[in-house]
């Protein structure tokens, strides 16, 4: 929608300018022709056909006229009679007012005179004044041909470099699904072997390989979760289900939640929510999923000790609502930030250590731009925290 956009811009912005130009160079032309080319023929060339003109009748328009005019006329004069008679009817009405009543009776009393040397020299400088007066247009609309070509160049361009990027990108997805995936099954697959074959015996231990075999596979269920959810929600034929919201309910819902986890982790929270009811028109599911993805987020990357700030603001004069999740932690690298909302990307000891998928922050940016929103990212560090994740929805 937004290419569209810019390219609607682009075609008309330059299609202005290349009507100005051409205006400008049209007024240029008829001053030219009016104050020096005509009174020059008429001087020069004179005859029956430039000397019944004052100056007030030479102009482009007058130009057209009379080279139409003339044309006409000589193709009347291989005409029958009765014929051409008719068709000097239908050019009285249609060119009324247009050519000076004077050359209109030496054209019709000369009718068969038209193909002597003189008109035919008169019809070679109308062709030619009338040549000059329509390269502007030529000029214009190869100019504006030629924008339109280095346009679409550009943008074939940028497809290409971008399609290659997506190939890029989705090939390191892949390779980053695979790692996700491999490592909890290579855990379940060995432990298991190890239960199968007997070569643990002992109680204590065998419950501790079963306990990892059930988490590893409890990962792996919300990792193929996370994995359908997205694919989901970037497919073609899905929609969103909206309708009347608060956003102040849903926000303390979600937070309800989760609340239980951050405090078994001693992680604090700051709420800074509004009392009165803020209404949006929302899908709740998916939106309480993009919620719940920041809020997972913050649980994944705050350690213990530290505090989670999360405030939500409603700008009644610009009809905006931002949702900002803070936090304390560390800061996020600049090649991470660069890249923080696309699939899979996270920093490594967080893939190894902290059990993240990568997933969850892409999902949730895809979710708020589907309600015509945006998802950005805060490195400003305040006093409240070092980094944060905020909603802006307007």
């Amino acid at each position: 929608m937004e290419d569209k956009r810019n390219m609607t811009i682009f075609l008309v912005k330059n299609f202005l300018m290349v009507m100005f130009f051409i205006a400008v160079c049209q007024l240029g032309i008829s001053i030219l022709y009016s104050y020096l080319v005509f009174p020059y023929i008429q001087k020069w060339v004179g005859g029956p056909f430039f000397d019944n003109f004052t100056l007030s009748n030479w102009n482009v328009g007058t130009l057209y006229a009379m080279f139409f005019w003339l044309f006409a006329e000589g193709i009347l004069s291989l005409l029958p009679r009765m014929a051409s008679e008719s068709v000097h009817q239908f050019l009285d009405r249609h060119f009324d007012g247009r050519i000076p009543q004077e050359i209109g009776s030496i054209l019709h009393g000369n009718s068969r005179e038209v193909l002597n040397l003189y008109y035919v020299g008169c019809f070679i400088i109308l062709l030619v004044l009338i040549l000059v007066a329509l390269l502007p247009y030529i000029v214009g609309a190869v100019w504006f041909s030629r924008l339109i070509r280095q346009e679409m160049d550009k943008l074939m361009k940028e497809e290409k470099k971008q399609h290659l990027e997506y190939e890029k990108r989705r090939s390191l997805m892949l390779s980053d699904i695979a790692h996700d995936l491999k490592t909890p099954i290579t855990t379940v697959n060995g432990y298991a072997q190890a239960l199968r074959d007997g070569v643990v015996t002992d109680g204590k231990k065998r419950q501790q390989y079963l306990n990892a075999i059930c988490s590893k596979s409890q990962r792996l269920d919300d990792l193929i979760t996370l994995l359908f959810e997205y694919v989901k929600i970037d497919s073609q034929g899905f929609t969103l289900h909206k309708e009347r919201t608060d956003i102040v309910e849903l926000l303390r819902e979600n937070i309800a939640l989760s609340y239980p986890d951050f405090e078994r982790k001693g992680i604090e929270m700051e709420l800074y929510i509004p009392e009165e009811c803020i209404y949006w028109e929302l899908d709740k599911i998916q939106f309480s999923r993009a919620v719940a993805n920041l809020l997972n987020n913050e649980l994944r990357h705050v350690e213990q000790g530290e505090c989670v700030v999360i405030r939500l603001l409603w700008d009644e004069e610009l009809e905006r609502v931002r949702i900002l999740f803070g936090d304390t932690g560390s800061q996020i690298e600049d090649e991470v930030a660069k890249h923080i909302f696309e699939p899979f990307v996270m920093g490594d000891a967080s893939r190894s250590t902290k059990g993240g998928s990568g997933l969850g922050l892409s999902i949730s940016s895809k979710i708020v731009r589907m309600h015509g929103g945006r998802l950005l990212l805060d490195r400003n560090s305040t006093e409240e925290y070092v980094k944060a994740f905020v909603i802006v929805l307007r």
